[in-house]
């Protein structure tokens, strides 16, 4: 079975470190790849032979940051179909409605509690074998205040 790549893009270490974590907890469908700012992350999408699975995207980093990395994403033919989770600390709604408008799927609120890390992960993997949206809304619903479906 060939494993899906979902690619980190965050230049905080602890944060990658907290995904790397919670990935573990995970099958081995999935590969986490982890990618510390946005311009090494768009000249590896444009190396890559395949798309990624997914993407979870920081909001908040240095030089290129999130919102400007989504915005390029988004521009180029070849990436606007990749899916994209906006994720940040902030709880603003000015951040979610802005990744909304950037055009990504989600906004999710790093959540502090493991397990919520490693609940949020499974239930959006889980999706995507055919019913990514669905368990998005599920997890929207589940987690009102951490995860906002666009």
């Amino acid at each position: 079975m060939k494993t899906r790549i979902i690619l980190l893009i965050d230049d905080d270490c602890d944060d990658i470190a907290f995904f790397k974590e919670a990935f573990a907890e995970m099958d081995d469908r999935f590969t986490l790849i982890c990618v510390d700012g946005g311009a090494k992350a768009i000249h590896m999408l444009n190396e890559m032979d395949s798309a990624p699975a997914l993407i979870f995207l920081d909001a908040g980093m240095p030089m290129i940051n999130g919102w400007e990395c989504l915005k390029l994403l988004k521009a180029e033919s070849r990436f606007t179909s990749y899916p994209i989770i906006m994720a940040s600390t902030s709880q603003l709604s000015s951040g979610i409605e802005k990744a909304r408008d950037l055009g990504a799927l989600a906004y999710m609120i790093k959540p502090w509690d493991f397990k919520e890390l490693v609940f949020m992960i499974k239930l959006i993997c889980a999706g995507l074998d055919g019913a990514l949206q669905q368990n998005l809304l599920d997890l929207e619903l589940a987690m009102p205040n951490h995860f906002f479906v666009f």
